[in-house]
């Protein structure tokens, strides 16, 4: 019995992770995310390339330049046709916050990939970057957007 319930929450589970995939918020939001990417690359290369600023530092500051940058396309975009019992103003501060999480895996990620296995910075942060949209997707959806 305990195993027909544990097969009946996991398909419901897998059901709707399938579901949310394939849905246009999701869509929208990689859409998103890949603006914020080549936000984030940018702002990191005039930063650290041409402003010499350290390398830690320059992630640090061209994540929160497209945390920025993605909060309003999500805002506008994304999740338009959310609930808005929140003001933009409390809806940014929770996406904001909703970011630390994801800023600490891209960075130490990036710090990992670079001084432990001194992996190319450039190639770095892009593999960084990515493990951090995972946990923005998730915090976006269940905390910033919930409609709840």
């Amino acid at each position: 019995m305990k195993n027909v319930i544990e097969m009946k929450y996991l398909n419901k589970l897998f059901t709707k992770i399938v579901k949310k995939i394939f849905s246009p918020e999701f869509l929208k939001f990689n859409i998103v995310g890949g603006i914020g990417v080549v936000v984030n690359m940018v702002s990191y290369i005039v930063l650290n390339d041409w402003l010499a600023i350290h390398y830690m530092l320059a992630g640090a500051l061209s994540t929160e330049i497209s945390i920025i940058n993605n909060f309003l396309l999500n805002d506008l975009w994304t999740f338009r046709s959310r609930s808005r019992k929140n003001s933009m103003l409390i809806r940014a501060g929770l996406f904001h916050a909703s970011r630390i999480f994801g800023m600490v895996v891209t960075l130490a990620t990036l710090y990992l990939l670079v001084d432990i296995f001194n992996m190319n910075d450039l190639v770095a942060y892009l593999i960084a970057i990515g493990l951090g949209v995972l946990v923005n997707f998730y915090t976006s959806d269940v905390y910033v957007w919930s409609g709840k």
